[in-house]
């Protein structure tokens, strides 16, 4: 189950997703569904574009709190829809321009 949680509150977070690896970089087509998500709002929002940036991370809790003391709230969280591992989008916007997601695999 991917327990998504956005802006504090659960919610389905449906989506589409088709993955592009490449020997150094995976990029990740998402097409957000009709449940509230950090994907719909961004689409809504700015249209069509980049979303994130993402970095395998270990302790993922860790590092939440590490960018959340820094001022960077988190945006949404989930796992894996392949139970592989969870993640976390952090609102790194202000300053990066673009959200940096956290991913911690198992």
């Amino acid at each position: 189950m991917t327990q998504v949680i956005f802006r504090g509150q659960p919610t389905e977070g449906k989506s589409r997703y088709m993955f592009i690896n490449t020997p150094l970089i995976q990029i990740e087509l998402i097409e957000p569904g009709d449940s509230p998500s950090t994907w719909q709002e961004h689409l809504e929002k700015y249209g069509e574009g980049v979303h994130h940036i993402s970095f395998v991370v270990d302790n993922l809790d860790e590092k939440i709190r590490l960018l959340e003391g820094m001022g960077y709230p988190v945006i949404q969280t989930g796992n894996f829809f392949n139970g592989k591992g969870k993640y976390a989008y952090m609102d790194t916007t202000s300053t990066f321009k673009v959200i940096i997601e956290l991913l911690e695999r198992y």
